[in-house]
């Protein structure tokens, strides 16, 4: 069972706290320089552009009577044919973390949109800078395509975003990326990161163990200042509003002891475990946890490299993600499985069949969700009317997971994130002996009504 894309939660768990990276790319290979180009549209089908229905729970898009479905009728008759709508594109490829799979879902996302008449009639043009993910070569992207006149900026992965940041901000250029890179975006006007905040990934493991009836749970976690820093900040008080104890254990990250960490959770009498690890992290845990005899539940993060390596050690535990994916694709509302096909055969279709269950998935998705916003615009498209865009936007529909609500703080401690919701999967065996996921309760849940933050 290979699913990377909770592999990249587990990345902007580490790299949105720390320094740190976890797993690799895709296909780790890249045929752009590293500066400023136009990039062809990447698809050779289009979408249908299918509008769903909010079936209650959170996990649909934009329903009939939504002042979203008003705005998209007035702006119906807008004709923008001819124009072209310049948009910076950053991703980190070529340095310690290269993330391919995060350019390339949105290229062949945006191929997708202009394929089928682009932001109605206007064609979008992604300029692609690559960075390396140094602050100096950030700022360098964002130089050169402020220079390049771009209306937007958005990142597919950008580790040294703090760098450039306030470059994109004092330019009046918004800034888009599927999720956070650095602690000040997360509070930035002129900043929107489209899914969930990071202080979700602690309620639920939080949810899930009060569920259990667990009310003393061991937490581990990597010896650096800033996820200790996230460890008593968020986990800890999120745990306490559901009446649950912690015993803190922390590992050192260059050389950690797993045996002596799930000694220490033992002897601690804890009725169960989350860590808050990158993938070789959750690796230690759960398989040095059934390797010691550890039987109760144990919750890794948003880690999936595990499953695939421990194999039946993984049997029981839990992890997390924001959006309904391929590999819980059974679970999902009708239409976003029917988006999810369509996503196959649009990666299919542009050559990129085996990053279908990689990275790619968060920035398609999110270009989908940007469509949804340029198309209330309804006079000249700048980087001032899309930034009233986001700001105004109320609530609009998500494509692979809940509405959007950017501009109206729907994690209020971290106000430029556009969602607030979850879901937790468990690891099970299938009648053919495969392991599997299946997603527990009702899915997707709004994480921040259930922080105690």
């Amino acid at each position: 069972m290979r699913s990377p894309l909770t592999r990249f939660l587990a990345l902007l768990l580490t790299l949105g706290l720390v320094t740190a990276a976890c797993g690799g790319s895709g296909d780790g290979s890249s045929d752009d320089d590293a500066g400023a180009e136009s990039a062809p549209a990447a698809a050779d089908e289009t979408g249908d552009g299918a509008s769903a229905t909010d079936d209650g729970d959170g996990a649909g898009t934009a329903g009939e009577g939504d002042s979203v479905g008003d705005t998209s009728a007035a702006t119906a008759t807008i004709d923008r044919t001819g124009e072209v709508i310049k948009v910076g594109y950053v991703n980190n490829e070529g340095g310690n973390i290269s993330l391919p799979e995060l350019r390339i879902g949105g290229e062949v996302a945006i191929g997708v949109i202009n394929d089928a008449g682009g932001i109605n009639g206007a064609m979008i043009e992604p300029v692609i800078c690559l960075s390396d993910g140094t602050p100096e070569s950030a700022i360098n992207c964002a130089v050169k395509l402020i220079e390049e006149d771009v209306v937007m900026a958005y990142m597919g992965v950008e580790l040294a975003s703090e760098a450039a940041l306030s470059l994109w901000l004092d330019a009046g250029i918004p800034y888009v990326s599927s999720h956070s890179w650095g602690p000040t975006e997360r509070n930035s006007p002129g900043a929107f990161l489209l899914h969930v905040a990071t202080g979700a990934f602690a309620v639920g493991p939080a949810k899930t163990f009060k569920e259990l009836g667990i009310d003393h749970i061991a937490v581990v976690i990597q010896d650096l200042s800033t996820a200790l820093d996230f460890m008593d900040n968020i986990i800890a008080p999120v745990l306490e509003h559901h009446g649950i104890k912690m015993t803190r254990v922390v590992v050192d990250i260059a050389a950690p002891d797993w045996t002596a960490a799930i000694a220490a959770a033992q002897s601690a009498g804890v009725e169960g475990m989350m860590g808050q690890l990158d993938e070789f992290g959750c690796i230690g845990m759960v398989g040095s946890a059934a390797a010691s005899g550890f039987d109760k539940p144990i919750f890794a993060g948003s880690c999936t490299l595990y499953i695939d390596v421990l194999g039946p050690a993984a049997i029981g535990t839990y992890t997390q993600g924001d959006q309904w994916v391929p590999w819980v694709a059974e679970f999902a509302p009708p239409e976003i499985q029917d988006r999810l096909d369509e996503y196959a055969d649009h990666m299919t279709a542009a050559g990129h069949e085996k990053l279908i269950e990689g990275f790619g998935i968060a920035p398609y998705g999110a270009w989908r969700e940007i469509e949804f916003i340029l198309e209330t615009i309804e006079g000249p498209i700048t980087a001032t009317s899309i930034t009233d865009a986001f700001t105004n936007a109320g609530e609009t529909p998500g494509w692979f997971g809940p509405n959007l609500r950017c501009g109206l703080a729907p994690w209020p401690p971290e106000s430029s994130h556009c969602m607030s919701h979850i879901m937790v999967w468990q690891v099970v065996e299938a009648d053919d002996g495969t392991l599997r996921r299946i997603v527990l309760g009702d899915g997707l849940f709004d994480a921040y009504e259930l922080s105690g933050l």
